[in-house]
């Protein structure tokens, strides 16, 4: 009984907490490079058995990781609230299809599906909190169906996390998305999990584009001091490559040919 009070306490405050902002889930996963290839194939074929009408996702990306000290795979879930999050059923289509299908056919989704779940062992969620009208700021013209980096900088604050957001999208975020070297940027902030106060993230076309937005950054010195004057602690950068994301209902590997 106490665990079920401590569980809907729990929700009850993850509600509250986002009742006006959108939500992701990130499932973070760490799996051997050798055998990210097999999983992100099981990834595609759970898409097929698990996505419909019934499904609360507005959106998913998943990012496979290229440098830092991060997980090998993240699967960004986007949500409307976190109230759909939370009450979302990945398996409500499975169940579906499972109950349509044939002894053969219920054979085969029954050992992808085992596969699949095997991979979660080990894996940690969290949730973060975001203002796509506000914080997010894209750009036009940019081919998302490829392999663009994701930058993620994760930082905890000595103040307010929104000037400390606002501060750093001046800084960097605004002046690249508008000058087309970024293709998409913005912030979120810690909702439930474990992670930073604050992450910002950076989409680039390529490499190359990253590296030139190094040479690139802003001159507005007043938004570079603020935002580094309420950074609390170190910090931690990791680089990942899109692999795929949900487009028109399907799970579309990244890539012209996928």
């Amino acid at each position: 009984m106490k665990t079920i009070k401590l569980f809907g306490a729990l929700l009850f405050t993850i509600l509250m907490s986002a009742q006006s902002d959108s939500v992701i889930n990130f499932t973070y996963y760490d799996i051997p490079a050798d055998k990210i290839g097999k999983f992100l194939e099981l990834h595609k074929q759970m898409a097929d058995y698990q996505l419909g009408e019934e499904r609360k996702l507005r959106g998913q990306y998943v990012y496979r990781h290229y440098y830092g000290s991060g997980a090998s795979i993240i699967i960004q879930d986007n949500y409307a609230s976190a109230e759909d999050a939370v009450n979302d059923d990945e398996w409500v289509h499975f169940r579906e299809k499972w109950q349509a299908a044939s002894e053969e056919e219920r054979e085969k989704m029954g050992a992808i599906a085992q596969e699949y779940v095997s991979f979660r062992d080990g894996h940690w969620d969290e949730m973060r909190v975001v203002d796509w009208e506000r914080n997010h700021k894209t750009s036009e013209g940019h081919n998302w169906d490829s392999n663009w980096i994701m930058v993620i900088g994760e930082y905890n604050s000595s103040g307010n996390w929104q000037e400390m957001g606002d501060a750093f999208n001046e800084w960097q975020t605004i002046p690249q998305v508008e000058s087309g070297l970024m293709m998409a940027g913005g912030y979120t902030w810690h909702l439930y999990g474990s992670g930073s106060d604050i992450a910002f993230y950076s989409a680039y076309p390529t490499m190359m584009d990253f590296a030139k937005s190094l040479e690139s950054t802003s001159d507005n010195s007043e938004a570079r001091t603020k935002f580094w004057s309420m950074v609390k602690g170190s910090h931690t950068d990791q680089i990942y490559v899109h692999v795929g994301h949900i487009e028109d209902g399907k799970y579309n590997p990244a890539g012209p040919n996928n």
